[in-house]
Protein backbone atom coordinates (compact mmCIF):
# COMPACT_ATOMS: atom_id res chain seq x y z
CA UNK A 1 0.00 0.00 0.00
CA UNK A 2 2.62 2.40 -0.27
CA UNK A 3 1.92 5.49 -2.65
CA UNK A 4 -2.12 4.82 -1.59
CA UNK A 5 -3.63 7.85 0.02
CA UNK A 6 -5.79 6.00 2.79
CA UNK A 7 -6.84 7.19 5.76
CA UNK A 8 -6.26 5.00 8.85
CA UNK A 9 -4.38 1.84 8.60
CA UNK A 10 -4.90 -0.71 5.72
CA UNK A 11 -7.77 -2.00 5.01
CA UNK A 12 -9.99 -0.76 8.07
CA UNK A 13 -10.92 2.52 6.39
CA UNK A 14 -10.76 2.48 2.91
CA UNK A 15 -11.50 5.86 2.29
CA UNK A 16 -9.35 7.90 -1.00
CA UNK A 17 -8.74 11.78 -0.20
CA UNK A 18 -9.00 13.25 -3.58
CA UNK A 19 -7.11 17.19 -3.35
CA UNK A 20 -8.48 18.16 -6.80
CA UNK A 21 -11.83 19.91 -5.90
CA UNK A 22 -10.10 21.32 -2.68
CA UNK A 23 -7.61 22.99 -5.59
CA UNK A 24 -10.23 24.11 -7.88
CA UNK A 25 -12.00 25.91 -4.68
CA UNK A 26 -8.24 27.40 -3.20
CA UNK A 27 -7.86 28.86 -6.88
CA UNK A 28 -10.88 30.20 -7.41
CA UNK A 29 -10.73 32.50 -3.83
CA UNK A 30 -6.99 33.37 -5.29
CA UNK A 31 -9.25 34.54 -8.56
CA UNK A 32 -11.78 36.32 -6.33
CA UNK A 33 -9.41 37.99 -4.13
CA UNK A 34 -6.75 38.96 -7.18
CA UNK A 35 -10.06 40.47 -8.94
CA UNK A 36 -11.27 42.33 -6.11
CA UNK A 37 -8.19 43.85 -4.88
CA UNK A 38 -8.39 47.70 -5.19
CA UNK A 39 -4.69 49.36 -5.19
CA UNK A 40 -4.19 52.50 -3.93
CA UNK A 41 -3.68 55.36 -5.99
CA UNK A 42 -0.31 57.25 -4.97
CA UNK A 43 -0.82 60.34 -7.15
CA UNK A 44 -3.87 62.30 -7.00
CA UNK A 45 -4.44 65.75 -6.10
CA UNK A 46 -1.94 68.09 -5.22
CA UNK A 47 -2.38 70.54 -2.34
CA UNK A 48 -1.46 73.98 -3.27
CA UNK A 49 -2.55 77.38 -1.94
CA UNK A 50 -1.77 80.37 -4.55
CA UNK A 51 -1.65 83.80 -3.47
CA UNK A 52 -4.36 86.05 -3.20
CA UNK A 53 -2.15 89.11 -3.51
CA UNK A 54 -0.50 88.61 -6.49
CA UNK A 55 -2.49 87.87 -10.07
CA UNK A 56 -0.81 86.85 -13.16
CA UNK A 57 -0.45 90.49 -14.56
CA UNK A 58 2.27 91.46 -11.88
CA UNK A 59 5.43 91.98 -12.82
CA UNK A 60 7.66 91.31 -16.01
CA UNK A 61 6.91 88.11 -17.88
CA UNK A 62 9.11 84.92 -17.12
CA UNK A 63 11.69 84.78 -20.19
CA UNK A 64 12.18 82.03 -22.01
CA UNK A 65 14.50 79.05 -21.59
CA UNK A 66 16.33 79.27 -24.89
CA UNK A 67 16.61 81.79 -27.78
CA UNK A 68 14.70 80.68 -31.02
CA UNK A 69 15.79 81.02 -34.39
CA UNK A 70 13.39 80.05 -37.00
CA UNK A 71 14.83 79.95 -40.51
CA UNK A 72 12.03 79.28 -43.27
CA UNK A 73 12.91 78.95 -46.93
CA UNK A 74 10.91 81.42 -49.36
CA UNK A 75 10.07 79.73 -52.68
CA UNK A 76 9.08 83.07 -54.17
CA UNK A 77 12.24 85.15 -53.69
CA UNK A 78 14.64 82.06 -53.15
CA UNK A 79 15.88 82.98 -50.41
CA UNK A 80 15.70 82.64 -46.50
CA UNK A 81 13.74 84.46 -43.78
CA UNK A 82 15.20 84.50 -40.13
CA UNK A 83 12.96 85.08 -37.10
CA UNK A 84 14.31 85.19 -33.35
CA UNK A 85 10.63 84.48 -31.56
CA UNK A 86 8.43 86.23 -33.59
CA UNK A 87 10.32 88.86 -34.74
CA UNK A 88 11.75 89.19 -38.16
CA UNK A 89 15.21 89.66 -39.05
CA UNK A 90 16.59 90.97 -42.39
CA UNK A 91 20.43 91.47 -42.03
CA UNK A 92 23.16 89.68 -40.19
CA UNK A 93 24.13 92.32 -38.27
CA UNK A 94 20.50 92.84 -37.21
CA UNK A 95 20.86 89.36 -36.13
CA UNK A 96 23.86 89.42 -34.42
CA UNK A 97 21.94 92.62 -32.48
CA UNK A 98 18.97 90.73 -31.30
CA UNK A 99 20.83 87.81 -30.26
CA UNK A 100 23.62 90.03 -28.03
CA UNK A 101 20.69 91.94 -26.55
CA UNK A 102 19.03 88.23 -25.74
CA UNK A 103 22.06 86.90 -24.22
CA UNK A 104 22.74 90.09 -21.89
CA UNK A 105 19.15 90.27 -20.74
CA UNK A 106 19.25 86.83 -19.63
CA UNK A 107 22.77 87.31 -18.19
CA UNK A 108 21.03 89.87 -15.86
CA UNK A 109 18.16 87.24 -14.52
CA UNK A 110 21.77 85.20 -13.46
CA UNK A 111 21.42 82.54 -16.50
CA UNK A 112 24.76 82.17 -18.10
CA UNK A 113 24.51 79.38 -20.19
CA UNK A 114 21.78 80.03 -22.59
CA UNK A 115 20.69 77.99 -25.77
CA UNK A 116 19.84 79.09 -28.92
CA UNK A 117 17.49 76.86 -30.75
CA UNK A 118 17.77 76.63 -34.77
CA UNK A 119 14.93 75.53 -36.43
CA UNK A 120 15.60 75.23 -39.69
CA UNK A 121 13.67 74.30 -42.87
CA UNK A 122 14.93 71.68 -44.79
CA UNK A 123 15.03 73.69 -47.89
CA UNK A 124 17.31 76.42 -46.18
CA UNK A 125 20.70 76.35 -47.48
CA UNK A 126 23.58 74.99 -44.93
CA UNK A 127 25.40 77.67 -45.67
CA UNK A 128 22.87 80.00 -43.85
CA UNK A 129 22.45 77.39 -41.11
CA UNK A 130 26.44 77.68 -40.45
CA UNK A 131 26.44 81.28 -40.92
CA UNK A 132 23.63 81.54 -38.15
CA UNK A 133 25.79 79.81 -35.90
CA UNK A 134 28.97 81.65 -36.43
CA UNK A 135 27.18 84.53 -35.37
CA UNK A 136 25.78 83.07 -31.94
CA UNK A 137 29.16 81.30 -31.53
CA UNK A 138 30.42 85.51 -31.76
CA UNK A 139 28.82 86.15 -29.03
CA UNK A 140 29.56 83.61 -26.98
CA UNK A 141 26.32 81.15 -27.17
CA UNK A 142 28.17 77.93 -26.81
CA UNK A 143 25.30 75.38 -26.58
CA UNK A 144 23.35 75.51 -29.92
CA UNK A 145 20.97 73.32 -30.71
CA UNK A 146 18.75 71.90 -33.65
CA UNK A 147 14.95 71.59 -33.15
CA UNK A 148 13.25 68.54 -36.23
CA UNK A 149 11.76 69.44 -38.67
CA UNK A 150 7.68 70.72 -37.93
CA UNK A 151 4.36 69.79 -39.95
CA UNK A 152 4.41 70.43 -43.64
CA UNK A 153 1.43 73.11 -42.78
CA UNK A 154 3.62 75.48 -40.55
CA UNK A 155 6.79 75.86 -43.63
CA UNK A 156 4.63 77.31 -46.21
CA UNK A 157 5.02 81.47 -45.64
CA UNK A 158 2.27 83.94 -46.57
Amino acid sequence: MAGSTNIGEGSDNPVDINIVPMVDVIFCLCLFFMCSFHFKALEGKIESWMPTTKGPDDGPPPPLEDIRIRMLWDTITSRTNIRVGSRPISSDSELQGVLLASVNDYKKLGKLDVPANINADPQVPWQKVVGVMDICKNIKIEKIEFAGPGPVASRVIK
